[in-house]
């Protein structure tokens, strides 16, 4: 029996759940960048199993594998804990932008640099010229240019940029993850009379929400109070949202494989919401062109319903014959690294998921609407489901209605975006390309 690839945990689930279907399909990208391989629209590849790397190789990877515009966020660990030198130059080829909540978790470092003490003074002299660049541009409407500065590294010192964008719901939906634990410890407490144990919350967790939702409640349980709990839920949103919105390349870096977790998870879910903006932009446009019916509103049968009122509006078909997407479209990847072992043996564990500019309109759909995929059916949601039909082709569920809201914290989301962010659902289709 041949031994099972070493694996995190997101990389486990994937492999050892088995495609919806297998299908080849023309080749979306026939003359990709140079290195490059393609990739799908709204696909991943990876993320793989934990790879032998050498220093010189990943900062290869970094220097040259990367387009010239990519832009780096890297996690607090990848500077507080021990980093070679060449991978850090490599780093210095590109752009890095530093979290808000990463750059807090620096100031410790920052004040004394237990490790990497001249990437320390590099970070310094760069948020120094950061802001005297600030502070030398002249007050806007003054009549004089800004000062034209794109400093190689910067501290994302606020989350303002990103406010337009769906940052706070998409931050606060992954944060629905870390807010299970201290939950699931208040519902066992009323339940058992007591406070609970933690192998008891822990076993709570993990089967409701399987081992992925389980690591991210469990971690909540770990930082409850902190106010650092969100750091990692602050980088991915920041960097996909970047990646999307400028259509600049991006590179998630860390030694954390729970920013591997949460990044997928989001970009997972903003490809449906993607999709299902668009299947609703078709039926607005012409609604005979998509044979929608009316069906009864499912019971949930003693759970919570997807939907609320007497029927929704649904469409049975296959992914073969469902292609929402615009014909034309702009390409952007974004990139995930999780470093580990010690220099000079390291590994690597890597995805890279095919996303789109255009994605920056489900952005500001999700903004102005609190979270709907659409903002042409008056309040109304469009979800889309996945199931199996054949091994070259699965079932496709679209349906259109009034999603239960769900709330949490005093934020609410629909049905369909809290049961997916909650639970282990991915699926996925094994694609080969026509060369």
């Amino acid at each position: 029996m041949s031994k099972k690839p070493n694996m995190l945990v997101t990389g486990r689930f994937l492999d050892e759940r088995p495609p919806l279907a297998s299908k080849d399909v023309p080749n979306p990208f026939p003359d990709p960048p140079p290195n490059r391989q393609s990739i799908g629209r709204l696909c991943f590849r990876g993320p793989s199993a934990k790879v032998d790397y050498s220093p010189s190789q990943i900062a290869d990877l970094i220097s040259s594998g990367l387009l010239p515009n990519a832009v780096i966020f890297p996690d607090t660990n990848i500077l507080t804990t021990e980093l070679d030198e060449r991978i850090w130059k490599a780093m210095r080829t590109k752009r890095i932008f530093i979290a808000p909540g990463v750059w807090k978790e620096l100031l410790p470092w920052l004040k004394t640099p237990f490790h990497n003490p001249s990437i320390r003074d590099d970070v310094l002299k760069a948020v120094r010229n950061q802001v005297k660049s600030r502070e030398d541009q002249p007050p806007r409407g003054s009549g004089a240019d800004p000062a034209s500065y794109t400093p190689a590294l910067e501290v994302v010192f606020d989350d303002e940029r990103f406010r337009s964008n769906a940052y706070d719901y998409y931050l606060r939906l992954l944060s629905l993850r870390k807010m299970m634990g201290p939950l699931a410890k208040a519902v066992l407490t009323k339940k058992l009379g007591r406070i609970p144990t933690q192998d008891e919350c822990l076993a709570e967790l993990q089967g409701r929400f399987g081992t992925r939702g389980y690591r991210m409640a469990r971690k909540g349980m770990e930082a409850d109070g902190s106010p650092n709990k969100l750091t990692d839920e602050q980088l991915v949103v920041m960097a996909v949202l970047t990646a999307i919105t400028t259509g600049s390349e991006v590179l998630i870096l860390t030694k954390d494989g729970d920013l591997l977790e949460q990044s997928f998870k989001l970009l997972a879910l903003m490809k449906e919401h993607y999709r299902a903006m668009h299947a609703v932009e078709r039926y607005a446009e012409n609604a005979g062109a998509m044979p929608f019916r009316e069906v009864p509103t499912e019971s949930g049968g003693g759970q919570i319903a997807p939907f609320v009122g007497p029927s929704v509006l649904q469409l049975e078909t296959t992914d073969a014959d469902f292609s929402p997407l615009p014909t034309t479209f702009n390409f952007v990847n974004v990139n995930c690294f999780v470093l580990g072992g010690t220099s000079p043996n390291l590994k690597l564990t890597s995805y890279i998921f095919c996303a789109e500019k255009e994605m920056s309109e489900m952005l500001r759909v999700k903004t102005v609407t609190g979270g709907l995929s659409t903002d042409r059916l008056g309040g109304k949601n469009c979800t889309i489901r996945t199931m199996p039909l054949s091994p070259t082709n699965h079932k496709v569920i679209v349906s259109i209605g009034n999603e239960t809201p769900m709330t949490f914290g005093g934020h609410r989301f629909g049905f369909d975006d809290a049961n997916n962010v909650l639970y282990e659902n991915e699926e996925h289709t094994s694609r080969s390309y026509d060369q």
